[in-house]
C-alpha cells in the first residue's frame, strides 16, 4: 500500500477540524483526531468511517488522541505520544476554540482557560512537534477568525478585561500573530498558513443541541446558523487541497487563505513583526517547564 500522509488535527471534533478530517480521509490521508473526550472523538472516527466507506472509498485511515489544550501536561503527553506513534507527520491543523461565556476561569496552573485553550496549547503543542513537521516539510494551518482585537500587553489573557466575547476575539488575533512567526522563523522547513474558513456549522452533528452558548449569544449564534452557516464540506475541501495537492508549500508560507484563496491584502496582525517576536517570547517562557520538573528529568 502507498504510504499516506498523517494529517493531525487538534480540535477535530468540531466544525472545521470535523469537515477537514472528512475530507482529508476521502483523499486518502491518514488523520489523527485530537480532543478532550475519547468517546466523542470515537463517534466522529466512526460516522466518517461509515459515510466514506458507504460511498465505496478505501478503508479510511482514522486514529484519535485525547488531549485537553487548556492543559499542559496533556499537551506534552500527546505530542509525546504522536512522536512514538507516527514516524512522519505531513501536516498540523490548529482548529481548537474555546468561547467562555462566563470569566474569568483560572485554572490551577494560573493560565485563563480561553487564552490557555486558545493560544497557549496551539502554540505548544507545534514546539513539540516542530522537528518532526520540519522532517516532512510539513503544513501547519492555523484556523483563524477574520476580527482584529488589540493586546492588551499588560493583560495578555484578558483576566481583569473579561468582557463578553473581547477575550475569544483577541485569542483569534493572536492566532494569526503566531501563524506568521512560525512562518517567520521557520521559513524554508515548515509551511505556516493562517486560514479562514467563514461561519461554519454541521447542522446533523447530534451533539450540537448541547454545544449551543447560553442567553442571547446561543440564540445570535442559532440565527446566525440558520441564515448565512456553511457545511463542514465547504471547509473541509480547500483544507485537504492545500495540505495534499499544494504543489509549494513553501509559497503559501506566511499566508492568509479564507477558504481557498489568498488574501492578497496586508493583514494587521500578521504583519506586526514586534508583537509576532514579543508573544513568541511571552508563550516560550509561559510553557517553559518547571525547575523540579527540568531536574527531575535531568537526573
Amino acid at each position: 500500500m502507498v504510504d499516506r500522509p498523517t494529517v493531525l488535527i487538534a480540535g477535530g471534533n468540531g466544525n472545521v477540524g470535523g469537515g477537514a478530517a472528512m475530507e482529508l480521509a476521502r483523499c486518502g490521508a491518514q488523520i489523527v483526531l485530537l480532543g478532550r473526550k475519547s468517546n466523542a472523538l470515537d463517534a466522529r472516527a466512526d460516522r466518517i468511517r461509515a459515510e466514506l466507506t458507504g460511498q465505496g472509498h478505501e478503508d479510511p485511515v482514522i486514529q484519535t488522541l485525547e488531549a485537553d489544550l487548556s492543559d499542559q501536561v496533556s499537551v506534552r503527553r500527546v505530542a509525546a505520544e504522536a512522536l512514538d506513534r507516527f514516524p512522519a507527520i505531513d501536516g498540523l491543523i490548529l482548529s481548537v476554540v474555546y468561547l467562555g461565556q462566563h470569566g474569568p476561569t483560572i485554572q490551577a496552573d494560573g493560565h485563563e482557560q480561553t487564552f490557555a485553550t486558545n493560544v497557549i496549547g496551539p502554540f505548544l503543542l507545534t514546539q513539540l512537534l516542530i522537528e518532526r513537521l520540519a522532517r516532512s516539510e510539513a503544513m501547519v494551518l492555523h484556523v483563524v477568525a477574520p476580527f482584529y482585537e488589540p493586546i492588551d500587553w499588560d493583560d495578555l489573557e484578558s483576566i481583569g478585561d473579561y468582557d463578553g466575547e473581547k477575550p475569544y476575539h483577541r485569542s483569534k488575533t493572536m492566532n494569526r500573530i503566531m501563524a506568521a512567526e512560525l512562518a517567520r522563523r521557520y521559513e524554508g522547513r515548515i509551511s505556516s498558513v493562517a486560514f479562514d474558513p467563514g461561519f461554519i456549522i454541521d447542522k446533523h452533528d447530534p451533539t450540537l443541541k448541547d454545544r449551543w452558548p447560553s442567553g442571547f449569544t446561543g440564540l445570535y449564534w442559532r440565527a446566525l446558523t440558520a441564515l448565512i452557516a456553511k457545511p463542514p464540506r465547504v471547509v473541509g475541501e480547500p483544507m485537504a487541497d492545500l495540505m495534499l495537492t499544494t504543489a509549494d508549500h513553501q509559497a503559501l508560507n506566511g499566508a492568509l487563505v479564507k477558504l481557498g484563496k489568498r488574501v492578497t491584502k496586508l493583514d494587521e496582525a500578521m504583519t506586526d513583526e514586534a508583537a509576532g517576536r514579543r508573544l513568541w517570547n511571552e508563550l516560550v517562557r509561559m510553557t517553559e517547564p518547571a525547575p523540579q520538573a527540568t531536574a527531575v528529568t535531568a537526573g
